[in-house]
């Protein structure tokens, strides 16, 4: 119990301290720490557009504006649901994929939100 009660003690200080021996090795884990659970809450949450996202990537040869404009467009569920109504069943114009390129990506989305609709 002694122990527990030191370790305690130990962390405590160390994360009141504000030396900056102390303060930048700190900040840096807990910077780290921070990146990597919100990287892990993204992915779970974003199950079918990260699908849609890969199997996408893997069909087609995209330009770099396409690439940024995929991760934008595809970053979570809902926004590929909204690309899918906008672009798959109203036919909307999309500057980035047309015709084939359109109907390819349309049905790979079709089948990422089939999927989660599944569940």
């Amino acid at each position: 119990m002694k122990l527990f009660i030191i370790l305690v003690l130990v962390v405590l200080t160390l994360f009141t301290i504000d030396h900056p021996i102390i303060k930048e090795p700190r900040d840096k884990l807990l910077g780290e720490g921070v990146d990597v659970l919100n990287k892990a809450s993204k992915i779970n949450r974003s199950l079918a557009a990260n699908r849609a996202k890969s199997k996408i990537k893997s069909a087609l040869t995209l330009s770099e504006s396409e690439l940024e404009y995929l991760e934008q467009t595809m970053s979570s569920d809902e926004k590929l649901q909204i690309f899918h109504n906008r672009y798959c069943l109203s036919k909307d114009l999309n500057m980035y994929f047309y015709d084939d390129r359109l109907n390819t990506v349309c049905s790979i989305v079709n089948e990422s939100l089939a999927k989660m609709r599944g569940k």
